[in-house]
């Protein structure tokens, strides 16, 4: 039992479960709450919902035919009057598979609309949008067959038409599209299509308005309610809520009735509890202590709610969650204080809410402070409980807000900023990873850039993290994700230091998950990326680059091995770096067996010749000391060259030619080829072959060679 200035609360702090990592589950929970909101995200799902449901604007043929001539159209209206489905109904109307998505050209990849392989459509938020930068992807769009639809009020796209064609939609009426939603929920034949209130209520209305009305009949029926219920949760429970505080001009009253809506439902010393919270935070004075209050007794009377068992409940149809936002909208001076208050519950140790309770709290801070435009007070909220061992209500209010119409674009900012700062907390960091999960629903160029950063920046466990999202985002656009991978990994060249290496990492292991999936093409862009590294890269990148490059070849083991034989052709001092690398990786494919203990890049079929190896062994033998797997290579290749008779003619000549030119390599692979010989039998055949060529002095070559053609005819 904890005690609280004048409050008494029970209650078990392990209830207050929060950390500083985010659960699986929670994330499967976000993304589904975030998808189910259109506005945010525009899933296949919701597009196909959407044009099933649609009723055409009494516009919408001349709309078409705007945009099928121009592939570019600006659609004017008000909020509700259902501009966005407008658009994506004449995108698909023009194309029925086409893919639709929001697009920022202050955020996303502006070179898209002229890289992608096939059209997409895409929404563009006037008010979002700077002139001359989307003048210009509009060009692009036009060039590459794409299609463009700018959506906002007429206001917001005044500063546009310069160069577009702006057309206001014309709706349908209300209470068609009212109709149509009921059907759509199974209420064909039921009192409701005919309901002469919902006549009333709609005159006027948007269509926005008509589904909403739809929507509440749908669960209000479900639940029992009638007519009087269905107006009143339609308008919001304006005017019972205006008369409610009208009677209760009490604060300490106020304050229960917006602490229990707020958390119900609850039992009476949490609602209590939130209470003095609250009061607190608005500076309410509490004379006379506990006995200020209104006793248990008539609590659920002067909250207008009943009980249930122990808890304080609110029956009629979304009546507590319309409390706060009239609080907020007629008392302008205390929506900070509130936001506060809303913040700080969920981690409240006195009142140890349930977990899944903090996290609605946390839906309704963050989405009351992004209709009131307070997104500095959603990223300080989300940096606190991120670093305070808090990290999924931080993830919540992020992801909840990352993709808002009003406040996104701010909230995107931040996590930006956050994803490159050096410094930041590991918590911190981590909770960006996952939100770009969510982010990437809609901007997946802009997630792309987060985790890059995160990547670069990023310990080990981040770094990861950064794996398993780019993963998540691949199975929406995996072309997208490849492309960038590549960039990230050809980036590295440009920097210097541990970054960058994080950042390869992460890369290399993207492309490796990928590449199954991919063809030819996609395999060649990846063996030149590898290329590009080896000659721009550092040294640290290089040795990193080699153990990747390993995991590639077990995946494409010729592949690799061409590309590590392309990079030994060259005899340039400034690109001796492709030449140590390329003999590296060939030695280190070369000492890699297959199950009869050979090479298994000599055993395999493909399209290399033992005579192609000869410049990588040149180059072993001049410099062995830079090769750790020197030795070893030399060793499997002549158990090759002793085992398959009829490759061995190619492989002595590979060793033979590379060791030519120079004496002192020509005595290393005399003194190599007598020691093997003598660790083994029928190994003969080979070390003459090899001897008869390089063995010095001439004369003693010579006389070596006399003897191993005089001997089939003296023995």
């Amino acid at each position: 039992m904890t005690t609280i200035e004048d409050v008494t609360i029970t209650g078990d702090g392990s209830q207050n479960v929060f950390g500083n990592t985010v659960a699986r589950d929670l994330i499967l929970n976000q993304l589904t709450i975030v998808r189910g909101r259109p506005a945010m995200v525009l899933s296949e799902d919701e597009i196909a919902e959407r044009v099933r449901a649609y009723i055409p604007a009494f516009n919408h043929g001349r709309i078409v035919e705007i945009l099928a001539a121009d592939h570019v159209i600006a659609l004017a209206g008000p909020e509700g009057a259902g501009v966005v489905t407008t658009a994506i109904a004449a995108l698909r109307r023009l194309h029925p598979a086409l893919r639709i998505r929001f697009f920022s050209t202050g955020e996303d990849d502006v070179e898209e609309a002229a890289a992608a392989s096939t059209p997409c459509g895409y929404l563009i938020r006037a008010r979002d949008e700077e002139p001359s930068r989307l003048r210009s992807f509009l060009a692009a769009v036009r060039a590459s067959n794409a299609f463009a639809v700018v959506v906002g009020t007429a206001a917001e796209q005044r500063h546009l038409t310069e160069f577009l064609t702006s057309v206001t939609v014309e709706p349908p009426p209300a209470n068609t599209v009212y109709r149509s939603h009921l059907a759509r929920r199974g209420l064909f034949d039921s009192p409701w299509q005919d309901w002469p209130g919902g006549t009333r209520l709609l005159w006027g209305a948007s269509p926005g308005d008509a589904a909403r009305l739809a929507r509440i009949v749908y669960e209000v029926s479900r639940r029992g309610g009638d007519e009087h219920e269905v107006e009143r949760a339609y308008l919001g429970w304006a005017e019972e809520l205006r008369k409610w505080f009208g009677s209760h001009p009490g604060l300490l009253d106020q304050t229960l009735m917006i602490a229990a809506a707020t958390i119900t439902p609850a039992d009476e010393t949490q609602v209590y509890g939130a209470a003095s919270s609250l009061a607190r935070h608005l500076e309410i004075t509490l004379a006379g202590g506990g006995l200020a209050w209104t006793p248990t007794t008539g609590l659920s009377e002067l909250l207008d709610a009943e009980r249930d068992e122990d808890q304080i409940v609110f029956r009629r149809y979304g009546y507590a969650e319309s409390l706060l936002p009239h609080v907020f909208a007629e008392y302008p001076l205390a929506r900070m204080e509130l936001l506060s208050w809303l913040a700080k519950l969920p981690t409240d140790t006195v009142l140890a809410l349930e977990r899944t309770l903090g996290h609605r709290l946390v839906r309704t801070f963050a989405d009351l402070a992004a209709r009131y435009n307070k997104y500095e007070k959603i990223t300080q909220m989300a940096r606190a409980w991120a670093t305070g061992s808090a990290a999924d209500l931080a993830y919540i209010a992020l992801t909840q807000t990352c993709l808002h119409p009003l406040v996104g674009g701010r909230v995107r900012t931040k996590l930006y900023e956050w994803s490159r700062e050096r410094q930041a907390p590991q918590s911190l960091k981590l909770t960006v990873v996952q939100v770009c999960e969510v982010l990437g629903q809609t901007h997946l160029s802009i997630a792309m850039t987060r985790l890059k950063h995160l990547a670069t920046h990023g310990d080990e466990r981040v770094r990861l993290e950064v794996l398993d999202v780019a993963r998540a985002l691949a199975d929406l656009d995996p072309a997208a994700v490849f492309s960038t991978a590549l960039k990230w990994a050809a980036s590295t060249a440009q920097g210097t230091g541990a970054d960058m290496i994080g950042r390869l990492d992460v890369a290399m292991r993207l492309l490796l998950d990928l590449l199954p999936s991919f063809g030819g093409p996609e395999l060649r862009q990846v063996l030149e990326t590898v290329d590009h590294l080896v000659t721009n890269g550092t040294p640290q990148l290089r040795s990193r680059l080699l153990g990747w490059a390993r995991e590639l070849a077990a995946g494409y083991p010729v592949h690799v091995l061409i590309l590590a034989l392309s990079l030994t052709r060259n005899d340039i001092p400034s690109v001796r770096q492709r030449t140590t690398f390329g003999t590296d990786l060939f030695l280190t494919l070369t000492v890699s067996l297959d199950f009869e203990e050979h090479s298994s890049v000599l055993e395999m079929s493909g399209p290399v010749d033992p005579m192609s190896c000869t410049l990588a062994w040149r180059a072993a033998f001049a410099a062995t000391r830079e090769f750790p797997h020197f030795g070893e290579a030399l060793r499997v290749w002549l158990d090759t060259a002793a085992a398959r008779e009829d490759l061995r003619t190619a492989l002595v000549s590979a060793l033979t030619d590379a060791a030519h030119p120079s004496p002192a390599s020509r005595q290393l692979l005399t003194d190599v080829v007598r020691s093997w010989a003598a660790a083994g039998p029928g190994r003969r055949t080979v070390r003459e072959a090899i001897l008869t060529r390089v063995l010095l002095p001439e004369w003693r070559r010579w006389l070596l060679l006399a003897w191993v053609r005089l001997r089939p005819t003296i023995l």
